[in-house]
């Protein structure tokens, strides 16, 4: 059954998942243009933005964002300097 799906192209007024440039999120938009049987523009159904169609690519990769996030810790997280061992009191 998946395979019938995956195999159907897309008609005017479809509702498929892409990246909205507007809420940067993969969200439900309406195909609003199609050439040569290929989606070329859609319209997000949640702010209504119309956009190429980027084939829900768009944003960080998450790869991306994990180095950059590494990056930031390696410079800001350092150990604590170890404590100095208490005096005695001389009697």
């Amino acid at each position: 059954m998946r395979e019938a799906m995956e195999d159907k192209r897309a008609d005017l007024g479809d509702v498929i998942d892409d990246y909205c440039t507007r809420c940067r999120l993969i969200m439900n938009h309406s195909v609003v243009a199609i050439v040569d049987g290929d989606v070329k523009k859609v319209r997000c159904i949640t702010c209504l933005t119309e956009h190429p169609y980027r084939k829900c690519k768009g944003g960080k990769k998450k790869e991306d964002v994990q180095s950059l996030y590494e990056q930031v810790l390696a410079k800001v997280v350092r150990p604590a300097p170890a404590a100095p061992p208490p005096k005695r009191k001389k009697k």
